[in-house]
């Protein structure tokens, strides 16, 4: 809650809303009865909890369960003892509450947590509010967009069940082949033949796009979340690395003719300024969304993506890139792996196609979907996986392509591999890319622009 360490919230110290009871009962039901955990486990968090005690034994619950270990009193503070937390938790801790289950009455705790939980957000977000409202530095209309978009996340934050009946199903699969037979597309439309031929960029699919450092898989992504907004489908662009300005010079590069770089670097040539004109009244417009503050963390990432779509209409998420997500002192596979399923998560509740950039582990000249770098889970999580070969990256090598293009120049191409397609099998496609631009694209298209390097 970044506004909070701005701010001094009036009153801040008054106890707010909570039960210390119902949140060691439902945390030592968990602990007692895995199962429960896996049933309630999408109706709870961390931060829930009122206590920073209880939010790390929840963690540590959270955290045992998903190694698929069972939550003895050994296995949860080893937990604790190998993981950044909160609260130092001890073996006594967990032994002390160990004895408050109550299967009965688990559901109605959990909704009670929930319900003091959002009052806590609410109190804080109009306490925020009701003082920036008056301070004369602030934004009015910002303010009460941030409050409006506070609170609607606290109200939808009460979402239907996700359970159907199969006539419910049924009709959804009648729309579809309606919509099919109409020439209504579901799938995005991204310029590449691998992604449209497949369609691969449905609603509710994740798609993960992986590569060697260095290869370009923002690039690529940058280079589909373009297209994409360019066909009038609202896009958002997480990205760790770059900032919105360079982003923007990503995607603007190659209809400029100009690298990023020297667009962003340079003092621009008065020819180049008229590229650089004509590209940008090109580009301008375009519906891609920005959110920087978003990348302070997965979750921070999730909650936006969930905003945009209510607020922009997102049909695509770009997410660049996942390790870099994970924080010092994690544990690396698990974090990647819950990432990885809140990634999936979030393309099924909100319907959208979701794209995650991740890097591979070295070890072969060619990339292969075992080097997902970090753990196996984010192959399981996946609908579909695209891998990235461009020996090109590696100038002073003699590798050639693999199997399918042995025979094609791997100078200025490179090779797009579909090694997972949920349902839709696997393929690959041989793609040109122009370094100069950093810009993917089709070998049958003609280049728009001239290139116009000023070194």
């Amino acid at each position: 809650m970044k506004s909070k360490e701005k701010i001094k919230i009036i009153g801040e110290q008054q106890v707010q809303p909570h039960s210390v009871e119902t949140e060691i009962a439902v945390l030592a039901t968990l602990m007692r009865y895995n199962e429960k955990f896996n049933e309630y486990s999408d109706m709870l968090n961390a931060e829930m909890f009122y206590t920073e005690i209880n939010q790390s034994i929840y963690q540590c619950i959270a955290g045992v369960i998903s190694q698929n270990t069972i939550t003895d009193v050994k296995a949860l503070v080893d937990y604790a003892n190998t993981h950044e937390l909160n609260f130092k938790l001890s073996e006594l801790d967990f032994l002390n509450i160990v004895k408050f289950t109550s299967v009965e009455t688990l559901e109605q705790d959990i909704q009670r947590i929930r319900r003091m939980w959002k009052q806590r957000i609410l109190w804080v977000q109009l306490q925020l509010a009701s003082q920036k409202v008056l301070d004369p530095m602030e934004d009015f209309d910002e303010v009460v967009n941030n409050t409006m978009n506070s609170l609607s996340d606290v109200q939808s934050d009460t979402a239907d069940n996700g359970i159907y009946s199969f006539d419910d199903s049924i009709d959804e699969l009648v729309e579809i082949v309606n919509d099919n037979a109409q020439g209504k597309k579901k799938s995005l439309t991204t310029g590449f033949k691998l992604f449209d031929a497949y369609y691969l960029l449905r609603p509710t699919t994740l798609t993960i796009i992986a590569a060697f450092t260095g290869v370009g898989k923002s690039s690529l992504a940058m280079n589909i979340a373009t297209k994409v907004a360019g066909e009038g489908e609202p896009t958002a662009y997480y990205s760790l690395e770059m900032g919105k300005s360079e982003l923007a010079a990503r995607a603007i590069s190659g209809k400029a003719g100009i690298s990023s770089s020297v667009i962003v670097n340079c003092k621009l040539e008065s020819f180049q300024l008229q590229q650089f004109d004509r590209a940008i009244g090109e580009t301008k417009g375009l519906p891609i969304y920005i959110d920087e503050r978003a990348t302070v963390s997965f979750d921070n990432t999730v909650r936006s993506i969930r905003t945009l779509v209510r607020t922009k209409g997102i049909k695509l998420a770009v997410i660049d890139y996942l390790q870099i997500y994970s924080q010092v002192g994690d544990n690396v596979e698990s974090s990647l792996a819950y990432m990885a399923r809140a990634a999936k998560n979030i393309a099924k509740e909100c319907k959208i196609a979701v794209i995650l950039l991740s890097q591979l582990s070295r070890g072969k000249e060619h990339p292969d979907i075992k080097q997902l770098r970090g753990s196996g889970q984010i192959e399981e999580s996946a609908d579909n996986i695209v891998l990235i070969d461009r020996p090109e990256a590696y100038p002073n090598s003699n590798i050639r392509y693999e199997g399918d293009f042995s025979d094609q120049d791997t100078h200025g191409t490179a090779k797009l591999i579909l090694a997972k397609g949920r349902g839709v099998g696997v393929g690959t496609s041989l793609v040109g890319f122009d370094g100069r631009f950093t810009q993917f694209y089709e070998l049958d298209e003609k280049s728009q622009v001239e290139a116009n390097m000023p070194f």
